[in-house]
């Protein structure tokens, strides 16, 4: 089965836009999206507004999107949610059939093959704070923004100002998380579909050198060995690392990047495209 993966598309739709022609030359049937999914203060420069906003582009673009996507072109369209999108529960209130809630769950395909999703990142500088978690008990984290913001429980769901040093602290970690995922029949047909990348990679780069991935994320690859594990969320890693691909292990993990529209050459769709029974042997970059 023909997979196209992608990431961090931040509710742009030339980008999305550009997903129907590359899955179509690939003969990708099963699309899956790694978060960030959302727009991000595109029309709306206040945190507190920023949910509405993507209730409006998940309503007028992104379902409208998905149901023609699956009646057209995929089997399946598999998501997760990414550091940016507190508003993604929205989308699974009323569902095509066909689209997948990938977040911390498990699902399976033709041929035995698995995917397991999980959106969690290590905190950022950024003031969304809904899937952000601490790496490890000892793991850094850059300093926070005061206040920063997460959804609220009580209608109509805004984000609502929180103290980060606090939330953070009592919100529990990566590292945790992990132990609780389901748990696949077989590492061997497993892929792993999360927001963050593993730590000191060719996929977790940013400008000076540093390395800002899960080291959480890393010893789970390291001690699980799956197949294949799909990553966004550090956009530029691809460019400054020059590869979109590492190894951790036997695991082949992948980051394709993205460019958006602030970006030099942008907006163009970044994915990789590959056969599920055979990743390494079909894997190609677009």
């Amino acid at each position: 089965m023909k997979i196209l993966f992608t990431s961090d598309l931040h509710g742009e739709e030339v980008l999305y836009r550009q997903i129907p022609e590359i899955a179509r030359e690939a003969g990708a049937e099963v699309l899956i999206l790694g978060g960030d999914l959302l727009p991000t203060l595109q029309k709306v420069r206040r945190y507190e507004e920023m949910v509405a906003e993507q209730k409006a582009f998940i309503e007028a673009f992104l379902l409208p999107f998905f149901r023609e996507g699956l009646e057209r072109q995929f089997q399946r369209i598999l998501l997760i949610p990414g550091n940016w999108d507190p508003a993604y529960a929205e989308i699974f209130t009323a569902p095509p059939e066909g689209l997948v809630d990938l977040d911390r769950k498990k699902f399976r395909i033709e041929g035995g093959y698995e995917f397991i999703g999980y959106p969690f990142v290590p905190p950022t500088p950024f003031r969304p704070k809904d899937y952000e978690k601490m790496d490890d008990p000892d793991a850094p984290r850059p300093p926070q923004k005061n206040p920063s913001y997460v959804r609220s429980s009580q209608p109509p769901h805004d984000l609502s100002p929180i103290d980060p040093d606090h939330y953070l602290r009592d919100r529990g970690t990566i590292e945790k998380d992990l132990e609780n995922l389901p748990t696949p029949e077989s590492m061997g047909k497993t892929i792993y579909v999360m927001h963050s990348p593993p730590f000191g990679t060719n996929l977790d780069v940013i400008p000076g050198g540093h390395y800002v991935g899960s080291r959480s994320l890393r010893r789970f690859i390291e001690n699980s060995q799956p197949l294949l594990t799909l990553h966004g969320h550090i956009h530029e890693a691809p460019r400054l690392s020059g590869k979109y691909w590492d190894r951790i292990g036997g695991t082949l993990c992948l980051n394709p990047g993205q460019l958006l529209s602030a970006d030099e050459g942008g907006p163009r769709l970044q994915g990789v495209t590959f056969n599920g029974e055979d990743p390494e042997g079909t894997l190609a970059h677009n």
